[in-house]
């Protein structure tokens, strides 16, 4: 006799077997909208690693980590800085307490904020291109990396880390790490790795309180994470006078820096 969950059970497998075909084919769209994909093929074709090799590709990682940290002591350079932060929303909250060092300082400040962007976007547009060139800026902050710290497949984003190094050229910057608000997979040592030594500040380690939606810092806590850049940028690969801004310009509000604001297509 046939359980009366047989067409349940019949129904279920055909799901199933949708989702799996689906995983393997090429990016689907409904409507319009990208359809974002479960990554079973990823996890059905990646090649197999013993717990031994994993481990001795995990050492690979911390020793590679520990150079990155054993940067050269660098003069200060002090003369005044033409700052241009772009990345995704978080960029918004730290560029008001940067704008505060900056003119305690002496430098100047622009502002390029693309909700929901990631390196991918930024590393396959020439928006990036358009800002250097439009504000000329002496000195780069990039936070990018919340909208992508918890994907698994980490690796395959190194290509689009690579093609923002090579848009940013020669510009002195700084890579604001992900405050990442889920558990990361490796992205931030991704980061770590490819970006060359004293660039990458890892904001991950940070206590941070977030705002209602659990994700964004609040403005106090996006100004302790720029004062604590400003602290370890006294021995990064390029640092620059960051003295702790006075009481009067902690007081910046949004509308008093010139921000842009981008909404991303994806």
């Amino acid at each position: 006799m046939k359980s009366k969950y047989t067409a349940l059970w019949m129904l279920l497998a055909v799901a199933l077997m949708v989702v799996c075909i689906i995983s393997f084919a090429d990016d689907v769209s409904l409507f319009g909208l990208k359809i974002k994909k479960a990554p079973i093929a990823e996890n059905l074709t990646k090649p197999f690693e013993t717990s031994e090799e994993k481990e001795i590709k995990e050492q690979a990682r911390r020793m590679e980590a520990q150079r990155k940290e054993e940067v050269k002591v660098v003069p200060v350079d002090s003369a005044p800085q033409n700052f241009l932060i772009f990345g995704d929303s978080m960029s918004e909250n730290l560029a008001l307490r940067l704008a505060a060092y900056a003119a305690q300082n002496g430098h100047t400040l622009h502002t390029v904020n693309w909700d929901s962007s990631g390196t991918r976007i930024w590393a396959t547009t020439d928006t990036l291109d358009f800002y250097i060139k439009k504000y000329q800026p002496t000195f780069l902050f990039v936070t990018l990396g919340s909208n992508e710290s918890f994907a698994r497949n980490v690796d395959s984003y190194r290509p689009y880390v690579q093609s923002i190094l090579k848009k940013m050229g020669k510009i002195p910057f700084v890579w604001i790490g992900p405050p990442s608000f889920k558990e990361e997979h490796g992205f931030n040592d991704m980061l770590l790795e490819e970006l060359p030594a004293g660039t990458f500040f890892r904001a991950h380690d940070l206590k941070l309180e977030r705002r209602k939606d659990k994700i964004h810092p609040t403005v106090a806590a996006a100004a302790y994470e720029v004062d604590s850049l400003a602290r370890w940028m006294r021995h990064s690969a390029h640092p620059i006078l960051m003295q702790v801004p006075a009481d009067s310009l902690s007081k910046t509000k949004l509308s008093q820096i010139g921000i842009t604001y981008l909404k991303a297509k994806h």
